[in-house]
């Protein structure tokens, strides 16, 4: 019942950026839209998210998000950005997703 993303996403990006790899990469995968039971408007941890995002891109860190909600195409484009996202269907097809979806982004 909390799933505050922008700050998953910070903390990860931070450990990142201690690495001394060029190229930085986060996928996150998740099962629904952010949300938290402390926080009234859904808009909000969607706003931050993308927040989040927007600050590691500034720092060359590229976010992509892998969510298997079926609703998501509400927000995650507006969060994550065209491209930058893909919906899978059902938690049984993410062994065959990830390592196409990784080869596709680390080409």
């Amino acid at each position: 019942m909390s799933t505050r993303k922008g700050a998953a996403l910070r903390h990860a990006g931070a450990g990142l950026m201690r690495q001394p790899e060029r190229r930085k990469l986060v996928i996150l995968v998740t099962d629904g839209e952010p949300a938290d039971i402390d926080e009234r408007d859904p808009q909000h941890l969607r706003h931050d998210t993308r927040k989040a995002v927007d600050e590691l891109a500034a720092k060359g860190v590229f976010t992509y998000c892998l969510t298997l909600d079926p609703n998501a195409d509400a927000y995650v484009k507006r969060i994550f950005g065209a491209g930058n996202s893909t919906i899978v269907d059902h938690v049984n097809r993410l062994p065959e997703k990830l390592p196409t979806l990784f080869a596709s982004l680390t080409a």
